[in-house]
């Protein structure tokens, strides 16, 4: 301390004080953090491990001019002092943003962009020296005189051991922290996540004071659907690529996270790195600077196709060109791809990550190639192992501003679900998170709804991607894409699905008459009568609905609409039976519904003064009197109208074994 005398406290942590100092030596001015150690050896850990700081050098990161151990008189506690290398006399971003909100201005997406990109840029730097900063957040980011920024503060998490970061990190601090921080395991994707809340509390500068941001970030934690309402705030504001890159930077589990490395391929973040010259928007050399060699070889079949592939690794023109071939070519029913040919499909998608146009023509081919060898592949077939499957939900992560890439994995990831193993994988290595970032980035795209829809539904067959699903709110968005395209029937039948495989995740239930789940199944019924897979699905749904829920049932009979007039369910199912009355499975599921709906005894009085449901039901009895899983249900419902006490009745949906209901 004997060089530097104070000149005034910039503030005072759990974790120790800021100072302005100047150096004796020097004349210049820095800035001071001095660390309290329990004791010397503390102390001497510390400093050793704060040497690995001593290497940051970037124009984005604030490093250190030195550190050394010093006893101090008045806290009478052993301390590590370690000296930024500049004093950033513009101050932090949290007093840029501080200054934005009292304005209630927000800040222009162009200036969000490039502080984004050279937070991102920081980030690879400390990441490739295997420093994890794990604090990050506002007032750890420094103003330039420039308008750039640099990440400072290294070091109190990386001296300190985790013990003592735990139990003295404040509350405000934890608000950036990842969720995973404070309990093992995390890694580098833990900064990612700090900096997609930076990034969230940019955009929302304009709406939000401090205290609510602060709440926000708090609870957003634990409730995916705390960030899309954030992010609605902003609607108009910012494009669609920035707010999907904050979804993707903001995936509760880290796992399925993207490292700081992997946020290089995606087309918005090299923009971000664009605005301020960055060297890591290079393409690589070889391949900007490799002509193709000759022509994709047509109408030779798959081999000399997979060959050319091989041989113009390098030129990413030539890869555009043969694999959009291979596309057409996997098409054709006799097309057949095998073993190597499928690695090296999913090799050009990973090597080539930031080509979207490879991306979509490589999904295209995954699909085909499922959609013709499922029936006769294996559980162990190469196309369903993690090295294949894992490609498609990284290419979403990379290319989430692009619906064209979306719509191709998003099949891809449906198609693929239909293996046991293969959904398995897609739910562990984040296609969950990307399919509902799809969703919540394309809103506006019906068939790109629908798919995801679909696949959904069927992922969620396997229980753990359904509770991950339900996790991240899932169910809200399948909600909001029902009634935003009530008049699209692809898309009401396969939202209707996916809210039946919701419905069977118990946590779900409590969201149900939030969500308004019956209505909009009702309303899918009473829209499209004559669709038998909107009817199918949308009465199945109802039963899963009812069987749990009596209120639910009540709400069948008769239910509000969002314009105060109210739609009663029963003649809406008659009448849709009126139309589907031949279908088997349709007939089976309307039975279904009559059966739950009858097990409550005040429903069932209200549901006795419908004359034209009886004359359905004995419709049914009579014209499916030979279909065991018809009649059972139907006759179970018309002994308990008709006052007899049911017999024989089938095992409901939810309490069927999940193996058996799925």
């Amino acid at each position: 301390m004997e060089n530097y005398r104070v000149l005034q406290r910039l503030g005072k942590g759990a974790q120790g004080t800021v100072n302005l100092v100047e150096s004796k030596i020097d004349n210049k001015k820095y800035v001071m953090k001095k660390v309290e150690c329990t004791d010397e050896s503390e102390a001497n850990k510390a400093f050793k491990e704060a040497m690995a700081l001593a290497e940051l050098r970037h124009p984005y990161v604030c490093g250190y001019q030195e550190f050394f151990v010093t006893w101090d008189k008045e806290d009478c506690a052993m301390m590590i002092c370690l000296v930024l290398e500049n004093y950033y006399k513009n101050g932090t971003l949290a007093e840029v943003m501080h200054q934005s909100r009292n304005q209630q201005v927000e800040l222009p997406e162009p200036m969000v962009k490039k502080w984004l990109g050279q937070m991102i840029e920081a980030l690879v730097f400390v990441h490739k020296k295997g420093i994890i900063h794990r604090d990050l957040k506002p007032s750890n980011i420094f103003m330039a005189d420039n308008l750039n920024i640099a990440i400072g503060d290294f070091g109190v998490a990386t001296i300190m051991d985790d013990a003592r970061t735990k139990t003295r990190t404040t509350v405000g601090s934890m608000n950036w922290m990842a969720p995973e921080v404070l309990e093992r395991p995390y890694d580098e994707r833990s900064d990612v996540w700090s900096a997609g809340c930076i990034a969230l509390e940019m955009i929302t500068c304009g709406v939000l004071d401090s205290k609510s941001m602060s709440q926000c970030l708090y609870v957003l934690k634990n409730d995916q659907v705390m960030l899309e309402d954030l992010i609605s705030k902003t609607t108009g504001t910012y494009s669609n690529d920035l707010l999907a890159l904050i979804r993707c930077m903001l995936r509760r589990k880290f796992q399925q996270r993207p490292t700081a490395v992997e946020l290089l391929d995606m087309p918005y973040v090299k923009e971000c790195l664009t605005l301020s010259d960055s060297a890591l928007v290079e393409r690589k050399k070889k391949q900007a600077t490799q002509p193709k060699t000759g022509t994709v070889p047509k109408e030779q079949g798959v081999t000399p196709v997979l060959a050319y592939i091989r041989s113009e690794c390098e030129s990413e023109n030539a890869l555009k060109d043969a694999m959009a071939y291979l596309a057409e070519l996997t098409k054709e029913e006799d097309t057949v791809v095998d073993d190597a040919g499928k690695k090296l499909v999913a090799q050009t998608m990973r090597e080539n990550i930031a080509c979207v146009e490879i991306q979509v023509a490589g999904c295209n081919i995954l699909n085909n190639l499922i959609v013709s060898e499922l029936d006769t592949a294996t559980e162990t077939d190469v196309l369903f192992s993690s090295d294949v499957v894992s490609v498609i939900p990284l290419a979403m992560k990379c290319h989430s501003g692009s619906s064209q890439l979306q719509q191709a994995a998003a099949a891809a990831l449906m198609a693929f679900s239909a293996n046991e193993s293969a959904a398995a994988v897609i739910g562990q290595v984040g296609g969950i998170g990307s399919i509902l970032d799809a969703m919540r980035t394309f809103k506006d795209k019906e068939e790109l709804q629908a798919t995801c829809c679909n696949a959904i539904w069927s992922l969620c067959v396997n229980e753990d991607n359904s509770k991950m699903v339900t996790d991240e709110r899932g169910l809200r968005d399948v909600c909001e894409t029902m009634g935003r395209f009530s008049q699209n029937p692809d898309v009401v039948e396969a939202a209707a699905a996916a809210i039946l495989s919701l419905s069977l995740e118990d946590d779900n239930l409590e969201f149900i008459g939030e969500l308004e789940c019956v209505r909009l199944l009702l309303e899918a019924i009473s829209t499209h009568p004559k669709d038998r897979k909107v009817v199918k699905n949308s009465c199945m749904a109802l039963a899963s609905l009812v069987e749990p829920d009596e209120e639910s049932a009540f709400k069948v009979l008769d239910c509000e609409r969002k314009d105060g007039t109210r739609i009663q369910g029963i003649p809406k199912i008659v009448e849709a039976y009126g139309y589907q009355s031949n279908n088997a499975e349709v007939v089976e599921n309307v039975c279904t519904l009559f059966m739950e709906l009858v097990e409550y005894d005040d429903v069932m009085e209200e549901m006795r003064v419908y004359k034209q449901m009886f004359d359905m039901l004995k419709d049914i009895q009579k014209k499916y009197k030979d279909n065991e899983d018809v009649i059972a249900s139907c006759e179970s419902a018309l002994t308990k109208l008709d006052g007899g006490k049911a017999s024989n009745r089938p095992v409901s949906a939810r309490n069927r074994p999940k193996s058996a209901r799925r």
